[in-house]
């Protein structure tokens, strides 16, 4: 029987980062990311004093959908019956049906609360539910509204307006764990309230395990043997001093129930979304503009396959080839590390990055961009050109230009595998280029699809 990923949110039926609203003020997080002391100890006899801190802060979360039913009267059963056309107005009604229950944990005396995106997702149509209900420790039940999703780590920013200081968690350092170390999982298992379980840390940056659907997702798990079942999804993991160290997310069973094997997001992937949504409205991630070989290299580092033309990288000075092997103090060792560590850092810092190019070490100095800036013509994602999609669209080796790899809209026009070879009479040839030659208004295109050069003729908002 195959190994089966499952997330810790109870349906109740059966069944990516967009930010809505944030504000800075009233934001007073608590962060204590002093390690551990895991000297030689006497063994202790009760952790509740330790538990009181965090269990407080962890609720309950249950969401809702909007949805207009139809309640036919007598008279339109009789008119149907006899074959009558309808002279009334349907009676419909807008109703609130349950979608699902998870937790989420508080993190500021001002209401901010962390959860997984997947909890407040409906999971018939993948839209963010309308009603989002917590369930503090006093029963309860308070409207949340949602400040900001994102779907590539699995987490979610809710503000509870309560009016008065809520009891919040601390937040710990998860680069301090270890294996061994002392975890609790709190949580609402399967609806039936409060719950804690005791368990330690089994591994660290757990990767490729494809527990997020969203393509580009950041996968670097805890692992523990701490109980985990559905309902748990966006529960506090925190550690043998009660500060949070992750968020439950998801269980590998091959039953549906715990065997052991629970994952949580470290909390300092979460510290990141949670303060660019509150502080800024909106997730900040760095970009190098490098792309990546999936294969391990002989030697512990990521290997660069292609410079993006007019990137960060390119401007550093990187090149095919490559092996990077460290980013600022951190130690790289494989390709998803680093697109995780690129992605934690902030556009616009400038760090350091050890690179061996022909078994010769080098330093790189490189100021991040902005991951996800807005595409120089709406609704077209372009890439440059590469031996991969030469081959796949059939592109002449002497075509120049930018290739289409997806469109959608009125964009729809540039279909996928179009070359954009000029612009207003203008050689492009890296979507850089692109964006400096195109003006508001009409734009010439001259473009390859196909086999075939043409003209368009197309207007840029």
């Amino acid at each position: 029987m195959r190994n089966s990923i499952c997330y810790t949110l109870s349906y109740v039926m059966v069944a990516f980062a967009c930010a809505l609203h944030g504000t800075s003020k009233g934001f007073s997080l608590k962060v204590d990311d002093t390690d551990l002391d895991r000297g030689d100890a006497i063994p202790r006899q009760s952790y509740s004093r330790i538990l009181e801190k965090s269990t407080p802060a962890v609720v309950s979360v249950t969401t809702q959908q909007v949805v207009k039913r139809m309640y036919p009267t007598i008279e339109d059963f009789l008119r149907r019956y006899y074959g009558l056309p309808r002279v009334n107005e349907p009676n419909v009604k807008e109703e609130n049906v349950p979608v699902g229950i998870g937790s989420g944990v508080i993190v500021t005396p001002e209401g901010h609360t962390i959860t997984n995106a997947h909890v407040i997702t409906d999971p018939r149509t993948g839209s963010l539910v309308e009603e989002v209900l917590v369930q503090l420790a006093d029963k309860i039940e308070y409207k949340a509204r949602i400040v900001g999703v994102d779907r590539s780590t699995d987490v979610a920013v809710l503000k509870i307006d309560h009016g008065e200081p809520l009891p919040f968690v601390t937040l710990g350092n998860s680069d301090f764990l270890k294996v061994g170390d002392i975890v609790f999982a709190t949580g609402n298992p399967l609806g039936i309230g409060k719950t804690v379980t005791m368990g330690i840390v089994s591994a660290t940056g757990r990767s490729e395990l494809k527990v997020l659907d969203e393509k580009g997702s950041y996968e670097n798990f805890i692992q523990t043997d701490a109980s985990i079942n559905r309902g748990n999804s966006g529960g506090a993991l925190v550690d043998a001093k009660g500060r949070l160290v992750g968020i439950n997310t998801a269980i590998i069973s091959q039953t549906g129930g715990s065997v052991g094997i629970g994952l949580a997001i470290p909390v300092n992937i979460v510290k990141k979304v949670l303060t660019d949504f509150v502080q800024g409205g909106e997730l900040r991630r760095g970009f190098l503009g490098v792309s990546l070989s999936m294969v391990g290299t002989a030697n512990s580092g990521a290997l660069v396959e292609g410079v993006i033309p007019g990137s960060a990288a390119e401007k550093a000075g990187f090149e095919s080839g490559d092996l990077i092997v460290s980013v600022g103090n951190e130690k790289v060792s494989s390709a998803n590390q680093l697109r995780l560590a690129i992605a934690q850092t902030s556009p616009g810092t400038r760090i350091p990055v050890a690179i061996l190019r022909n078994e010769v070490k080098k330093t790189l100095f490189v100021t991040l961009e902005l991951f996800g800036k807005p595409p120089p013509i709406p609704g077209i994602s372009l890439e440059p050109l590469s031996s991969e999609n030469r081959e796949k669209y059939g592109i002449p080796a002497q075509t120049r230009g930018v290739v289409v790899k997806k469109s959608s809209g009125e964009a729809e026009t540039f279909k996928e595998g179009v070359v954009i070879v000029e612009i207003n009479g203008y050689q492009v040839n890296s979507i850089e280029e692109v964006t400096a030659e195109l003006k508001k208004g009409i734009n010439r295109f001259y473009v390859w699809y196909r086999g075939k050069y043409r003209f368009l003729a197309y207007r840029v908002p």
